[in-house]
């Protein structure tokens, strides 16, 4: 099995530090530290199962998984304050150009409010729960992003690598840095670990 996140769900021993879950539920989901994060508080919530968009997960879990969702985001809120967040939504074919890095599903938080561009062709839904539940909406294949107690956005994705990450390096003057394997710092992904287990014990 080569999946980190699937990995990161069976909670083997031989998981790398950094991919340890801060919250793992079996019957719905895990969180993991972001790597490449700016400063601390960057997470990855994550289906159990290998699904290629939280849209699909939600469809297949249901109120398991969404409630799961809702309430790592809000811990992570009461954490780090205001949040802003993001999803790639992945494509079953994998031969098809798309902005998610990897094929598990997974959604980006991280502290602030960041002024990253709308999707394009973008739907507006109230909430996240709406915006994962929206009933004949597409379920891979798409950008969604949002921010804490603002309305969130579902549009076309663009087809570029990491797509806001791209932007949320732009908007902090290191563009050419958004890669998260290559722009890594140990020290804040350890921070964000430490405060989010500090205020859980």
């Amino acid at each position: 099995m080569s999946c980190f996140l699937c990995q990161a769900g069976q909670a083997t021993s031989d998981l790398k530090w950094h991919d340890r879950p801060l919250w793992l539920d079996p019957r719905a989901g895990l969180a993991v530290a972001g790597l490449g994060g700016y400063a601390p508080g960057y997470v990855l919530i994550a289906p159990i199962g290998h699904y290629v968009s939280l849209r699909a997960a939600a469809a297949a879990a249901g109120e398991t998984f969404i409630a799961f969702v809702l309430e790592v985001a809000s811990y992570l809120q009461d954490c780090f304050g205001p949040l802003t967040f993001w999803e790639h939504g992945g494509r079953s074919d994998t031969r098809t150009r798309r902005s998610a890095c990897v094929e598990h599903a997974h959604l980006h938080l991280t502290p602030g409010c960041l002024d990253l561009p709308m999707p394009p062709v973008a739907t507006e839904y109230p909430a996240l729960r709406q915006a994962l539940t929206a009933p004949d909406e597409v379920t891979e294949g798409y950008l969604l992003l949002g921010w804490t107690g603002r309305p969130v956005f579902v549009g076309a994705d663009p087809a570029r690598p990491q797509f806001y990450r791209q932007q949320w390096a732009r908007l902090i003057g290191r563009p050419d840095e958004w890669d998260y394997l290559l722009c890594e710092d140990a020290s804040i992904t350890r921070a964000t670990i430490e405060t989010v287990l500090r205020r859980g014990g």
